[in-house]
């Protein structure tokens, strides 16, 4: 019986857990050489009832000197009801980098985006 009391409460810290976490993300690996290309923080207001969504777009001004990107790190700012985020396209080994932004319907957007690169 004290074993299946134990598998119960690990279920449980594992779920709650889950649930208070964050959407964070890391594309790629940030290495001891890599220079912050970026840091900007992605919002949008909450509407009752509605997904919001949002496109963040990351481009050099100078392709020829432009660096590569060697890692992308999303910090969701909203822990318990936070947006989801999905690289569309660029990333790690390009020079640019878009991602779309969805939140939880009924709640809004604020995430943290930092881009590094060498």
């Amino acid at each position: 019986m004290n074993s299946v009391t134990l598998v119960g409460l690990v279920l449980c810290c594992l779920f709650v857990t889950s649930a208070y976490a964050g959407n964070d993300y890391l594309w790629g690996e940030i290495g001891p050489n890599d220079y912050q290309l970026a840091k900007d923080t992605v919002s949008k207001a909450f509407f009752l009832g509605l997904v919001q969504t949002k496109k963040y777009v990351f481009k050099q001004s100078n392709n020829l000197d432009a660096l590569t990107i060697t890692a992308i790190r999303v910090t969701d700012k909203k822990k318990n009801n936070g947006a989801t985020a999905v690289l569309t396209a660029g990333g790690p080994g390009s020079k640019g980098a878009t991602i779309q932004f969805t939140s939880q319907r009924g709640y809004g957007i604020k995430d943290l985006v930092e881009i590094w690169g060498r």
